[in-house]
């Protein structure tokens, strides 16, 4: 079963509903059942219709003893002539009837006056009136009066005659008639109390005359009882007069048939009072009320008074039987509306109170019922109370249907067992009202429930409208949705960062946002989702947008989208492509990055390379590098020789240098704790053989020097700046054709805000160098690609290996500096470099060598995997008067230590086969705490060499190293050592 619809809420807000319609359920119960008990008019007329409809639906039960009704009709009377017949005809009449054995006979006929057609009457009348005197003397005497020979036929059998009462006070009414009260015997309560009744009390009456009223042996009252709307309901059996008890007519028929004298009375804890005579029980309500059952559907027709007057009729028909005389002619009878005749006549109504009272199945009804039907009333509307809170409107109202239902159905049925006769009324108005009120106030409760939650919940969404508003506001992301053609019809206010308007947007194509290019691409991509594809759409877009504050200033950007189709309908076949929603990201900086990434990742590819090379390289050149030196000093300086050696040399110095360029390449040699002055860097090169004899090639390029003469030094290296300003010069040169300018230029830069160019420079001061030149400058396509190694537009021939730019980057780079570039096809390049400027000056140049002073008689230990360096290392040492000890692995040099003193160990960083360098230091300081070492590698300064520096080693020498670089390296270490000792 359904609970309360929509509007149906928590448990909380079903008690606060209960509650409600209990109090107002309460109130309306009260004032109903109030008016009720008091009964106004209304009120009572509409509860006797309802008990109407039960005695209407119900039948009485046969009762086996047969009463007979003779109707003087209207036959009758046009055989005997009309009313009043002679009462000797009258006599006659029950004569016949008592002779055929009739046990109780009621004579449903009043005759207050004598009878004017006696012979004694109508001689005494002609006598008064005319004077005419007229002999009777020849009739039998017992026909001379009707009266008395009526009287003598009443007092010779069982019957009962009736009288009115007049219940309006009159004067000297019934002072001469004979009445028979009843005696009662009153039995008393459950509680030891008399059962007290409560009467009509008559103040008058209406009788037969004399001499029937006193002849007859039994009589009672023929009044009724209608209700106050006409209808006859009850008969009353008892009437209080002069005070004494009076039977009713149909008692007093009763009494005759059972022979009964007295009547018991009993009356109930419920009201209802019993009249006994023998086992005959009859119930009435406190006032001596008998309520009318249904009729008995099998009663014989009334006999006409002529059958019987004239011998038509059985001997034995009236045998022990209760027999009613009286007329239904019209004028000669009242007539009652009933429940189920609405001109029943005095004569069938005293039959039909016969019937009811004989069939045993008594009509009960005393003033507690209507408490009864208010707490059956308060029961069911309790019950519909629960189902209209529980169940929805649909379930409530089936309840409230069988409420009614089984209302009216348990009054029927009650009647029909018990005799017990409910009225159904008042329940049923209660719970008509009641449901009626119960739905208006559950409606009008959910009314204003849903106001206060309409309210809330508006409330709530402008809550959650300003939040949800505030955190499209803070998200960068634009959120967007699209309508089934392409339009925009919603976007965040992220859009607001790229100087658009959401408002502007609403209802423009998203295509005139793309960039052509990726037109296709998108397309593509929405007619999936139009053909029902409802997977996630992912996609990068270039967006024509530009970013506010751009440093870039970038017409386009780059867009990740991550989208889903809107559709409509149950199910995927159904279902309708309504449009898109999803998030775009700003990915520009994500993509540059990516790109920067990639460029790294080559780098460190080819600089890995670079440096195995060069490591390789550098033990190879070492003899190409330090033997000349040791030949150089055994050879006259004059002779053809020296010079043969000393170009062996150079050549072997110019091979370290391509070498150390591979080590900048891969970023692993630079070392910028020199502080220098960019003027003399390129004050130097520009004066230099090697730059002279390349612009010589160049005769038609004029160089322009501007350089300013404040300008503040740099952090940096001499030999690797000289490389830049080299390499800015040969490609300046060779993008010119023929003729051309140069223009060098130095500077001292203070940028207050960020510079946005090729790259952005963040404020600060910076010692600045430009080289600009008249050539063809550089492709747009060609600048992303400009710093890659290999990266060559140069033709076959001239010189150039596609690493000088490479070279540039990595250099700038390492110093903390930035490049910008500004170039225009077939105008020139202007390429500009930032270096961070320094306060510091520049240390004095250095002293002429003079090798004797770099001497000792030390003990060396050299260690090195590699045989060449070893006997280079040894014989230059030994030259230099040191004693040499040599050790091929680390594990080597480790024994040696263990066994002998070493004032210094020339130690190699790499060695593969074994323990390298660091490994083997550690070593040596467990057993020899505070051993001197200097450091040398074919490879690069490294983590692992400062490493070994903090360890507690010396100077790191690249190889190849000269014989002046490492006799330096050894004295400065071993005279270190000697003054920390003194």
């Amino acid at each position: 079963m359904k609970k309360i619809p929509a509007t149906a809420a928590p448990s909380s807000n079903n008690t606060s509903l209960f509650k409600t319609l209990l109090l107002n359920s309460m109130l309306l119960i009260f004032v109903l059942s109030a008016g009720y008990l008091f009964s106004p008019g209304i009120i009572k007329s509409l509860s006797l219709k309802t008990t109407d409809i039960i005695l209407s639906n119900v039948k009485n039960k046969n009762h086996p003893l047969e009463i007979l009704v003779v109707d003087i009709d209207e036959k009758s009377l046009k055989k005997y002539g009309q009313w009043p017949w002679p009462r000797y005809r009258m006599a006659f009449l029950l004569e016949k009837i008592s002779a055929g054995g009739a046990k109780s006979i009621g004579i449903d006929i009043l005759f207050p006056e004598k009878d004017r057609t006696s012979p004694i009457i109508w001689q005494k009348t002609l006598e008064e009136d005319f004077g005419l005197s007229i002999d009777i003397s020849g009739l039998p005497e017992k026909y001379l009066d009707n009266d008395i020979l009526l009287a003598k036929v009443l007092s010779n059998g069982p019957f009962v005659t009736g009288y009115e009462f007049l219940f309006k006070r009159t004067n000297g009414s019934g002072h001469n008639c004979n009445l028979q009260p009843v005696s009662l015997m009153l039995k008393k309560t459950a509680s030891g109390r008399q059962p007290a009744l409560h009467l009509l009390e008559a103040k008058g009456v209406i009788c037969n005359c004399i001499p029937l009223n006193t002849t007859v042996p039994l009589s009672g009252f023929l009044n009724g009882a209608p209700d106050f709307d006409g209808f006859f309901r009850r008969l009353p059996l008892l009437v209080q007069y002069n005070g004494r008890l009076y039977p009713s007519f149909t008692l007093a028929m009763l009494m005759q048939f059972k022979g009964e004298k007295v009547i018991t009375v009993k009356k109930s804890s419920t009201g209802i009072v019993t009249l006994f005579l023998g086992n005959l029980r009859i119930p009435t309500d406190d006032r001596g009320n008998f309520l009318l059952g249904p009729p008995v559907s099998n009663g014989r027709k009334n006999i006409p008074a002529i059958d019987i007057l004239e011998d038509r009729f059985s001997p034995d028909l009236f045998n022990n039987k209760i027999v009613i005389v009286g007329s239904t002619a019209s004028g000669l009878t009242q007539y009652y509306p009933t429940v189920f005749r609405a001109d029943m006549s005095l004569l069938d109504l005293h039959k039909y109170s016969l019937d009811s009272i004989l069939a045993k199945t008594p009509t009960i009804r005393t003033p507690l019922f209507n408490l009864y039907e208010v707490a059956t009333a308060i029961v069911l509307c309790m019950i519909l109370l629960a189902g209209v809170v529980i169940l929805d409107t649909f379930f409530s109202t089936v309840l409230f249907l069988l409420c009614l239902f089984s209302c009216w159905l348990a009054a029927i049925l009650v009647y029909r067992t018990s005799g017990y006769l409910f009225s159904p009324f008042f329940p049923t108005i209660l719970l008509i009202i009641h449901f009626s009120l119960l739905h208006l106030l559950r409606f009008r409760y959910f009314q204003i429930r849903a106001k206060t939650e309409t309210r809330e919940t508006f409330s709530l969404l402008q809550d959650r409208e300003k939040t949800l508003r505030s955190i499209l506001t803070t998200i960068p992301d634009i959120i967007f949705r699209l309508d089934q053609n392409n339009r925009i019809t919603f976007i965040s206010h992220a859009i607001t960062a790229y100087g658009l308007s959401p408002k502007t947007l609403t209802g423009q194509s998203i295509f005139d946002f793309i960039t052509p290019e990726d037109h296709e691409k998108a397309k593509k991509r929405l007619n999936e989702r139009k053909k029902g594809d409802q997977n996630l759409l992912e996609m990068e877009l270039c967006l024509l947008v530009t970013l506010k504050n751009s440093p870039d200033g970038e017409k386009k950007r780059h867009f990740n989208i991550s989208a889903e189709g809107i559709y409509e309908g149950q199910n995927g076949d159904s279902q309708v492509y309504v449009g898109l929603q999803g998030i775009a990201r700003d990915v520009t900086v994500r993509k540059k990055l990516e790109i920067q990434l990639l460029q790294a990742q080559k780098m460190e590819v080819i600089g890995n390379l670079a440096a195995g090379i060069a490591h390789d390289l550098n033990n190879i050149l070492s003899g190409l590098v330090s033997y000349p030196d040791l030949l150089l000093l055994e050879v006259p300086k004059d002779g053809s020789l020296y010079k043969k050696i000393a170009i062996i040399q150079k050549s072997g110095q110019k091979a370290a240098t391509i070498v150390q360029d591979l080590l900048v390449l891969a970023r692993r040699s630079v070392s910028t704790d020199t502080v220098c002055n960019i003027n003399i860097i390129i004050e130097d090169y520009l004066n230099s053989p090697e730059f002279g004899h390349i612009i010589s090639s160049y005769p038609k390029i004029d160089i322009v020097r501007q350089l300013d003469g404040n300008l503040k030094n740099i952090h940096g290296s001499d030999v690797q700046l000289s490389k830049v300003i080299m390499n800015m010069l040969i490609n300046a040169t060779e993008a010119i054709a023929d003729s051309g300018k140069i223009s060098i230029t130095t500077a001292n830069t203070l940028l207050r805000n960020a510079l946005n160019g090729y790259e952005t420079i963040p404020p600060g001061l910076y010692v600045s160098v430009s080289v600009s030149d008249s050539g063809t400058g550089i492709h747009p396509e060609d600048l992303d690609k400009l710093f890659e190694p290999f990266f060559t537009k140069k033709r076959m021939g001239r010189s150039g290996t596609g690493l000088g730019m490479t070279i540039i980057w990595t250099t700038v780079k390492d110093h903390g500096g930035y490049i910008d570039i500004q170039s225009t096809q077939g105008e020139g390049t202007t390429l500009t470099l930032y270096f961070p400027a320094t306060d510091h000056v520049v240390p004095p140049g250095k002293k002429e060598l003079v090798l004797e002073d770099h001497t000792g008689t030390e003990t060396l230990l050299v260690v090195d995997d590699i045989k060449e360096q070893l006997e280079i290392a040894t014989n230059m040492l030994t030259r230099l008067g040191y004693h040499v000890l040599t050790a091929s692995s680390g594990e080597e040099a480790i024994k040696i230590i263990e066994d002998t003193k070493i004032d210094l160990v020339i130690l190699d960083m790499i060695m593969p086969s074994g323990l390298d360098g660091l490994e083997t230091y550690e070593k040596m300081i467990r057993i020899r705490p505070g051993q001197k070492a200097i450091i040398t590698s074919g490879f690069s300064e490294s983590d692992r060499v400062r490493k070994l520096q903090q360890l507690g080693a010396g100077k790191y020498l690249a190889k190849p190293y000269t014989m002046e670089q490492l006799c330096i390296a050894i004295r400065e270490t071993l005279d270190a050592r000697t003054r920390e000792n003194t």
